[in-house]
């Protein structure tokens, strides 16, 4: 089965679209500290959780020293009884962060039935500071449920705000 454009629409809302090669920036950090100090984020300087505002996913956020990991926290029900994941890292180079994505989620197969697909896709976060992350993530333009292969990708900007509890 191919996935056609309405179709990768639905499964980037999905959750389909995830990773890139990673930037990021912490120019409210930066700020004040002196040129040529390391920055890097405070586990307690940043919001744990934090929402995409085009899928509605929610990502628990730790930056540490040189890495920037995220993992999808409010996965569906039915979905997290079949494993579903998704799961960044980044590590810093130079301004930039660059990472991948390792996701499974399921594909909807021709039967009605849903297949468990794993990928590797790209992942980048160019901004962040504690009101927004910014960044881009790999997309996928045409994907082959049967087989979980990637035919073709896309670039796809996201932006994540805070979870407010």
């Amino acid at each position: 089965m191919r996935v056609k454009p309405f179709s990768w629409t639905i499964l980037l809302i999905c959750g389909m679209l995830v990773t890139a090669s990673s930037q990021l920036t912490f120019e409210a950090q930066n700020a004040s500290k002196p040129v040529g100090t390391k920055s890097s984020a405070k586990a307690d300087a940043l919001p744990q959780i934090w929402k995409s505002v085009s899928t509605g996913k929610e990502y628990r956020v730790k930056v540490e020293g040189d890495s920037f990991t995220a993992e999808w926290s409010n996965i569906p029900p039915q979905a997290a009884k079949q494993g579903a994941y998704i799961r960044s890292e980044c590590h810093r180079s130079g301004a930039r962060w660059i990472g991948t994505s390792r996701v499974l989620l399921p594909c909807p197969m021709p039967d009605g039935k849903l297949k468990m697909c794993p990928m590797i896709l790209r992942f980048e976060v160019n901004f962040i500071s504690p009101d927004r992350i910014t960044g881009g993530g790999e997309i996928l333009r045409d994907f082959d449920c049967r087989s979980c292969t990637i035919r073709k990708t896309g670039w796809g900007p996201f932006t994540w705000t805070p979870q407010r509890q």
